[in-house]
């Protein structure tokens, strides 16, 4: 049985409309998982979070709703997001 975990603080998150990768403050990315329902046990290395802004490109808004994507290769050779549920 394989007991290693993936610490979800180590997760990309990156804003879709802009590009940019946002930062969260220590431990916010844990708990917006948890509010979330996502099982951390599903995550991994190739997860990111995208979110649908971030302050730089939309700094007349204060919250921005989120996606947790699994990337995978395209037939190209490029990483590319995909939604994937994983939770």
């Amino acid at each position: 049985m394989d007991t290693k975990h993936y610490d979800p603080e180590l997760l990309y998150v990156e804003c879709a409309r802009c590009g940019q990768p946002v930062l969260w403050s220590p431990g916010d990315t844990t708990r917006i998982l948890a509010w979330a329902g996502i099982d951390t046990v599903n995550l991994d290395e190739k997860c990111m979070i995208v979110s649908d802004g971030c302050p730089g490109c939309q700094p007349e808004q204060s919250s921005f709703s989120t996606q947790v994507v699994r990337l995978r290769k395209s037939p190209e050779g490029r990483a590319r997001p995909q939604g994937v549920p994983v939770n």
